[in-house]
């Protein structure tokens, strides 16, 4: 007996860029699956291949077509019969993507997940709860709190791409906060274009700090971290909520981009030198465990060689526990597009190098010095020597190092006590206790 039944519409979603762009893929592929797809799909099994692009600077945008053309290939050679592109990269540049790419059988800008979903044939069914379907481990997730941004960086096309600074309402974030949580989620990351500005849109709203702290108190949570704060926005209460929120772990993601007065200006930075370092001593002071994680630009238009080494000899000085360095990319539409003197690539990438050898050193001093001490590790997944892959308090999901810890009867998702017993690079090595 022969079914009239459709079959059901496989879907396979590559995601590209930071994090906030995967809580958009979680958020597509949960409304997807809530109007009937089997989703995670293989690329060689799925009738329609999703990818979300990143358009932030040029080595992502490379990243992002290659992607596109890669995957192209299931047309051919699966039974893919849609190619679909939307994220970053599909909102900034969409008519070039239809000119140049014609393999994709539709570009959809942010705000047209009901189009992907026309696209593929299927329609939200009344009254079906569509929550994100995550992509990461079950027990750790993102929190979107915001989107867009006001900043308007000399370097940044992102407010251009997302639209101006939009904070999410609370009891919005706290319901679907508890909701993470209730499916296993224990690590939750707060997100954004710029975190530490919370609220500040919303009139009578709470602001970050506030937020924090009701998101703490949720049962079963038990590490909360805030990403993506800006130097300009980190204001005294925050620092207080850093020393005396319950489950707050004690790391600071403060991109800083440059640490020249001059440079700074030209930036747009909305900070001085020596605000930043008046932060950063204040943090270091009143969070007496905290790490802090920053990230620079070298090459952007007009550094002389003494502003990048006035920069490299802070490096040295302030010790981050963590830290990115990128060569400037020339954004078009940008004001730093337009500004004279530009650095050669070449150049640019040789000072990138230059700091993170000296950032190396720290790195390998750092681990060496914790070698012997103790800590709280959350378990992420199995390796296939028998060891596992687990990351402390202080070490963020995805951009950090990690812990590889050995011991027995441990799972995913678990919180163990365990001792640095050594280090490989950037890695730890621990023992479960």
């Amino acid at each position: 007996m022969t079914s009239n039944r459709e079959p059901t519409l496989r879907v396979h979603l590559a995601s590209l860029g930071c994090a906030k762009n995967l809580v958009d893929s979680e958020r597509i592929l949960g409304r997807l699956a809530a109007a009937g797809a089997v989703v995670n799909a293989p690329p060689e099994e799925a009738d329609v291949i999703l990818v979300n692009t990143c358009g932030f600077i040029q080595p992502a945008k490379e990243e992002s077509v290659e992607t596109i053309l890669r995957l192209a290939r299931f047309k051919r050679t699966g039974r893919c019969r849609a190619l679909l592109v939307m994220g970053c990269l599909a909102q900034r540049y969409a008519a070039e993507l239809r000119e140049q790419i014609p393999e994709a059988d539709g570009i959809f800008g942010l705000a047209e997940q009901e189009a992907i979903l026309a696209a593929c044939g299927l329609r939200a069914h009344a009254g079906a709860h569509a929550g994100r379907f995550l992509l990461t481990p079950k027990h750790m997730a993102y929190l979107r709190i915001a989107d867009g941004c006001d900043n308007r960086c000399a370097y940044c096309a992102i407010p251009d791409i997302r639209g101006p600074f939009r904070s999410r309402p609370a009891e919005e974030l706290l319901a679907e906060a508890r909701e993470l949580v209730a499916r296993g989620a224990r690590e939750l990351n707060l997100i954004g274009q710029d975190t530490s500005l919370y609220g500040n849109d919303l009139g009578g709203a709470p602001r970050i700090q506030q937020l924090m702290a009701r998101l703490s108190r949720i049962p079963k949570l038990h590490w909360l971290r805030l990403l993506y704060t800006h130097p300009a926005h980190f204001s005294e209460a925050l620092i207080e909520a850093y020393a005396h929120t319950p489950r707050l772990v004690p790391y600071v993601d403060l991109p800083l981009q440059h640490l020249n007065d001059d440079i700074l200006r030209r930036m747009g930075r909305r900070v001085t030198q020596a605000q930043v370092l008046g932060l950063i001593e204040r943090l270091r002071e009143r969070v007496p465990a905290v790490a802090i994680r920053t990230s620079l630009i070298t090459g952007f238009p007009g550094e002389t060689r003494e502003q990048f080494r006035e920069m490299l000899r802070l490096v040295v000085a302030l010790r981050f526990e963590y830290l990115g360095v990128f060569a400037y990319s020339r954004e078009e539409g940008t004001r730093a597009a337009r500004m004279r003197a530009q650095v050669s690539r070449r150049t640019a990438e040789g000072r990138r190098r230059e700091i993170m050898a000296a950032q190396q050193e720290i790195a390998f001093a750092r681990n060496r010095a914790l070698v012997g001490s103790r800590a709280e590790a959350l378990i992420d997944a199995a390796r296939p020597d028998g060891s596992w892959l687990a990351r402390t308090a202080i070490q963020a999901p995805d951009v950090d190092s990690v812990t590889i810890v050995t011991g027995r009867n441990l799972r995913p998702g678990q919180f163990v006590k365990v001792r640095i017993t050594g280090w490989k690079e950037y890695d730890l090595a621990a023992e479960a206790e």
